[in-house]
């Protein structure tokens, strides 16, 4: 608990806390509700409510107590993916053990005019980052000939599976031809533990028929809009489990 106590702190320092920017900046924070290594480590459960979490930022992603499927956060709409592959909006009282979110306002924008599959579209995305030591934000628009996104499947009390158990054989979903919108984050390698290092993105359809955690893709052209980070602030859940908990820092997402 120590060295996850040591790691949390050197990383809110280097990524400068809220606290120290001016109001006026608070479009370029992010905000994250719980670590990363929380939910790999079976802490599904916190006390943020999706009404809450609205206050927070307008795009974004995350999932729900239980681990109960995969958030999106677009607009300010929180769109919930649950195994089943049928996407809701979560009524304002469901609860939340894991969020990351922002007030988007785009300070870059790419475009893509060549086939373009996920790892093409990394580099191509971090070829033209300005630095590798601060946070941003995406919102990616494009028509997809291929895609294939998972959900994850609702976990029961007590919990026993750690994340990269419980996604083991995880709800897939796979569509062709298919418009929508990819929202997300790359972060630093030194936010381990703290979130996911490098990509994290999640998709919803413009038809609101197909959502989830992207896995694959393939499209022919896309519309990245990016916003760079000023600052992190970082909200602990102040809940027996998340305070008892003993962290395994090798637990992640696999």
């Amino acid at each position: 608990m120590k060295q996850l106590f040591l790691i949390f702190i050197l990383n809110y320092l280097a990524f400068a806390c809220v606290q120290q920017k001016p109001a006026e900046n608070s479009s370029d924070q992010i905000y994250q509700y719980s670590v990363f290594t929380a939910l790999a480590n079976k802490v599904y459960d916190g006390p943020l409510t999706v009404d809450n979490l609205k206050e927070k930022g307008d795009i974004g992603l995350g999932t729900f107590n239980g681990l109960n499927g995969e958030m999106i956060v677009l607009d300010g709409t929180i769109y919930q993916l649950p195994a089943d592959g049928t996407i809701r909006q979560p009524v304002g009282s469901d609860l939340v053990p894991f969020a990351v979110v922002t007030f988007f306002e785009p300070d870059k924008q790419l475009k893509t005019d060549t086939p373009t599959d996920y790892n093409t579209l990394k580099t191509f995305i971090e070829n033209n980052l300005p630095s590798t030591n601060l946070g941003y934000t995406f919102r990616i628009e494009g028509d997809f000939s291929y895609l294939k996104c998972g959900s994850a499947e609702s976990q029961k009390k007590p919990y026993e599976k750690t994340l990269s158990q419980a996604l083991v054989g995880r709800p897939v979903f796979e569509k062709e031809n298919i418009s929508g919108t990819m929202v997300g984050f790359w972060f630093p390698e030194y936010m381990d533990n703290v979130n996911v290092p490098g990509f994290h993105l999640h998709f919803v359809s413009n038809d609101k028929n197909m959502a989830g955690h992207v896995l694959e893709f393939n499209a022919s052209k896309l519309d990245i809009a990016i916003d760079i980070c000023s600052g992190f602030n970082i909200e602990l859940p102040e809940t027996v489990d998340f305070m008892k908990a003993e962290f395994d820092l090798r637990e992640g997402y696999n």
